[in-house]
């Protein structure tokens, strides 16, 4: 009889129960107690992180035939650094740091003792950081990745994507726990927030600003399309609840129209080091990845003390990405899930972002057509190369595009 152990509270466990009865299911509190049912037979099936198998007892028995490593992976676990969004400041350090790391292995920039400087005296803000620091004095992402792990774990996940399926969505998680989740969005002290703006004042309109992508032009036409997915998502599934305004590419008057309020949010920025640290802007989860050999990320940049809007864009802008992954288009957008952390105003954001522009496939060849190769704009499985190294990381005080 099958009988499958994983470790209890963990997303293993929350496949398993899914989609196999209760009875198949045995539970465990560590990897260890684990190994121990596998190896006494409590079990014959064990869900884990296929890093914790290697260097254990269960790979050795694996090696030597005894036991079978499968080859497919059930869920993901795309692990991050968690900070608080009351300081801004200290989380875009944090965030570059990690981009930094994963810049230079894609860059062949490697720890370098020589080049490494103690630079706290005098800082007095994150501009004035050299983030290059973090490889000369402890090395780029690989290194720290092998310095941790056993060569054979550096799984294809775990590596730099030079150009594949680099359409990402990172899990939804609980998105509608207790039904505190609809109060505390209320408790919240954001009344300046966009958010607030739309649920207090009825009748207004979501201003999203359009940067002009010239190669290829039908970016522009899909940022408008997303722009339209956000009015969908504010306003009861109304798309046309909405003010847009264009602007050329490497117009400043498009960032100083979203650091002075004048529109909420911006599509088709480029995300970048500079707009981040320097400009007081943040970015969602890229949209679009350019095709004309420049590499950008192009994604919408709202303002960085708005956290809540921030936060809603870019889950947003998932939900298209997780409608692909799980096979949810416009006509099966009430298979999306409710959404209770931006209040119950915006419990239905999620399938009323689908239901007007689908999944992004859909979107995508609403304004591209059908492309049989697609290359960086195709969906990521999961399996394939995950790590984006970002481009416009210069520790300069010239902002090119900073928003």
């Amino acid at each position: 009889m099958l009988s499958i152990c994983v470790k209890q509270e963990t997303t293993h466990y929350a496949y398993v129960s899914l989609n196999f009865p209760s009875n198949f299911v045995k539970t465990g509190s560590s990897f260890e107690e684990l190994v121990e049912m596998m190896v006494n037979g409590t079990c014959n099936v064990m869900g884990t992180e296929e890093y914790q198998i290697f260097n254990s007892e269960i790979e050795e028995l694996i090696e030597s035939g005894q036991y079978v490593l499968g080859n497919e992976s059930f869920t993901e676990e795309p692990l991050s650094a968690v900070t608080r969004n009351d300081d801004r400041e200290w989380s875009d350090i944090v965030n570059w740091v990690m981009q930094m790391l994963i810049h230079g292995e894609s860059n062949d920039m490697t720890q370098n003792l020589s080049l490494c400087e103690n630079e706290s005296s005098g800082i007095t803000n994150a501009a004035m950081l050299n983030f290059e620091q973090s490889i000369y004095c402890a090395g780029n992402y690989g290194e720290l990745f092998n310095k941790n792990f056993d060569k054979k774990q550096h799984s294809l996940m775990n590596t730099i994507n030079d150009g594949t399926a680099m359409i990402y969505s990172i899990p939804l998680g609980d998105i509608m726990p207790a039904i505190d989740g609809l109060t505390a969005f209320n408790d919240r002290d954001d009344s300046d927030s966009v958010l607030k703006r739309v649920k207090r004042d009825k009748g207004k309109v979501f201003r999203c600003g359009v940067i002009s992508i010239v190669a290829p032009i039908e970016a522009t036409s899909l940022s408008v399309d997303y722009c339209r997915v956000l009015a969908a998502a504010l306003f009861n599934g109304n798309s046309e609840a909405i003010e847009i305004l264009t602007f050329g590419v490497n117009d400043s008057i498009a960032c100083e129209a979203l650091s002075n309020k004048s529109i909420d949010a911006l599509a088709g920025g480029i995300v970048n080091f500079q707009g981040d640290v320097y400009g007081g802007f943040s970015y969602s989860t890229p949209y679009f990845f350019a095709e004309d050999g420049t590499e950008n990320f192009y994604a919408f940049a709202t303002r960085q003390d708005d956290t809540l809007f921030s936060s809603f864009v870019n889950a947003m802008i998932i939900s298209t990405i997780h409608a692909q992954e799980v096979g949810i288009t416009r006509e099966t957008s009430a298979r999306m899930p409710l959404v209770s952390l931006f209040g119950s105003d915006f419990l239905w954001a999620m399938r009323d972002s689908i239901s007007y522009g689908g999944n992004y496939d859909e979107l995508y060849e609403n304004n591209f057509g059908s492309r049989f190769d697609r290359g960086r704009n195709e969906v990521n499985s999961h399996s394939g190369p995950q790590l984006l190294a970002p481009v416009k990381i210069s520790s300069s005080n010239d902002v090119d595009r900073g928003c």
